[in-house]
């Protein structure tokens, strides 16, 4: 398996519809365990194909043992439905350390295919709900910023993104936030108020 590189704010495969995929093959296979290795890496819970430059319909999800008993290969996913009302902070690995607010539905029904092409049906909500459907976004050339409501918010924060992901692209800081010894232990010692703070915010 391979760490890929992420395509940030302003890359064009990012506001593009992908493709849908013709054929589950070597190549798919591939690129699921890098991409699911990628997302681990780069501290997230779901990843898009056009999120490491590949314009495919191919979503990787994984929101841990609450929500799901292993990792979602999700090949052409659909939202079949959707239900009722959440709002709450998002992220996204492609926007590097944004976070707000932003309304999804609370429940979504998704089919899609698996890796050995068998179809599969998620009846998700809440975080799960709101990855599937974040991530499904991508796949139709959206990005969670076109769902903020907030548009001061945007005004002052994108220009900070987009010197971030500058930084990032030209190796000034690193692409995964790295931290010292006096945050590491203050991440430790907060570790579990944070896995019990649901409204917690985690880039998808």
């Amino acid at each position: 398996m391979a760490i890929l590189d992420l395509k940030y704010y302003g890359a064009q495969v990012l506001t593009r519809a992908a493709k849908p995929v013709k054929h589950i093959d070597r190549e798919l296979i591939k690129l699921a365990q890098d991409m699911l290795e990628s997302m681990y890496h780069y501290h997230g819970v779901g990843l898009a194909a056009p999120q490491v430059g590949v314009s495919k319909r191919f979503i990787v999800v994984d929101c841990g043992d609450e929500f799901q008993e292993a990792p979602y290969f999700l090949v052409n996913p659909e939202v079949v439905s959707t239900e009722g009302v959440q709002y709450g902070p998002e992220g996204c690995l492609s926007l590097p350390e944004f976070f707000t607010d932003v309304e999804r539905p609370a429940r979504a029904v998704v089919k899609a295919l698996d890796l050995r092409g068998a179809p599969i049906t998620i009846n998700a909500e809440g975080f799960l709900a709101r990855a599937l459907l974040h991530e499904i976004d991508h796949l139709n050339g959206v990005l969670f910023t076109e769902r903020v409501e907030d548009e001061q918010l945007l005004v002052r924060e994108i220009p900070v993104m987009k010197e971030r992901i500058r930084m990032i692209l030209s190796g000034e800081i690193p692409a995964v936030p790295e931290y010292d010894e006096d945050e590491v232990l203050h991440l430790e010692e907060t570790a579990d108020m944070a896995e019990a703070a649901k409204d917690e915010a985690v880039p998808v």
